[in-house]
């Protein structure tokens, strides 16, 4: 066997070349190597779907686009309410319930897309089952 560094002979049980001491010895991707890239891919892939999903909200926008491109009106405040994209009531401004994703509707129309009022909010609307 010849070095693959320098072309000295050496014996082939040796892993060193004993003349420039480059390593002999084959190099191959391990299974385990593999799996850890095909691993690390598909945990990408993952991460990738997961955060689309979450970008594109709830099944709710998907079949009620219109209450996520809602416009603002020249509404008084009284008949402005706030929805979220998971949620199924509408809210006044400041209530606990809201967070950060929440969406300026008029009443009405919170209505019409079948939001029910907040019990917090509007206590003397609440709806007995």
């Amino acid at each position: 066997m010849f070095c693959k560094n320098c072309g000295a002979k050496t014996n082939v049980r040796k892993t060193r070349c004993p003349v420039c001491g480059a390593d002999q010895r084959k190099r191959r991707l391990s299974f385990f190597s593999l799996l850890a890239v095909a691993l690390a891919c598909a945990m990408f892939a993952g991460v990738l779907t997961f955060g689309y999903v979450l970008h594109k909200g709830s099944p709710a926008a998907l079949t009620q686009p219109d209450a996520y491109t809602a416009q603002p009106t020249a509404e008084t405040d009284a008949e402005t309410v706030y929805v979220t994209h998971a949620g199924t009531k509408y809210h006044k401004d400041g209530c606990t319930h809201l967070n950060d994703t929440k969406l300026k509707l008029s009443r009405a129309e919170a209505i019409r897309q079948g939001y029910e009022p907040c019990a917090v909010c509007f206590p003397e609307e609440e709806t007995t089952p």
